[in-house]
């Protein structure tokens, strides 16, 4: 059924879809009544400075938007939540304890530095004597015992162990075979326990950054 000329409820539907409306009653209940009064004022004085503006008078709108100015900041000041800043909560000294000498519980400071594993030692001191091999080395000769009794401790740890007890033979019987010490580092290689991590090192810089190094160094000295 067409609706009446005068009815304009079409209308209203269409700008409550398509349109910006601001008389929207839940969006208004989240003002307070003082809030609302600060609003009105500095949307008050934004009108006059308007005015004043559009006649080409700037110097007369300035007291106008400084007004406006004043009365947003209040406006912002008022809808500002202070909280009580939150820090670490220590637990509650007790006092009983105090110049007792009762340390327990108490953690030393010894127990920061804990001492090093020495399972990998004779894969170690069996990697260092290879390093110091050779036809003319002074060097202990490596403990190829030794290896044998830490391999079949550590069965998990070894990934190919026939190509390790074959380059382990190849090298124990040719001593002086470059290819067999070669191939034989390639198998012990990965068993080798990961080092700490270190500081990484800083760069070294530019030659423009060297040479303004250079030029302070002179100045201190003497």
């Amino acid at each position: 059924m067409p609706k009446a000329k005068g009815d304009t409820g079409g209308n209203q539907a269409i700008l409550e879809e398509f349109g910006h409306t601001h008389d929207i009653a839940e969006a208004a209940t989240l003002l307070d009544p003082n809030t609302k009064k600060l609003l009105r004022a500095a949307l008050n004085e934004m009108w006059q400075a308007e005015l004043h503006l559009r006649q080409a008078k700037p110097k007369l709108a300035l007291p106008f938007e400084y007004r406006a100015l004043a009365l947003i900041k209040k406006v912002q000041q008022a809808d500002r939540i202070y909280l009580a800043r939150v820090g670490n909560e220590l637990p509650p000294i007790d006092e009983s304890r105090r110049f007792s000498g009762d340390r327990t519980g108490l953690k030393q400071r010894e127990d920061w530095l804990s001492a090093g594993s020495q399972d990998d030692a004779p894969l170690l001191d069996f990697w260092r004597a290879l390093d110091g091999s050779g036809p003319d080395a002074d060097a202990e000769a490596p403990d190829f015992a030794a290896l044998q009794a830490w391999i079949n401790a550590n069965p998990a740890r070894m990934g190919d162990s026939l190509s390790l007890m074959a380059a382990l033979d190849d090298y124990q019987t040719q001593p002086g075979c470059t290819s067999c010490l070669l191939a034989l580092k390639a198998q012990l290689w990965p068993l080798l326990p990961k080092p700490a991590a270190a500081p990484p090192r800083r760069p070294a810089g530019s030659r423009m950054g060297q040479q303004y190094l250079d030029a302070l160094r002179k100045e201190r000295r003497p």
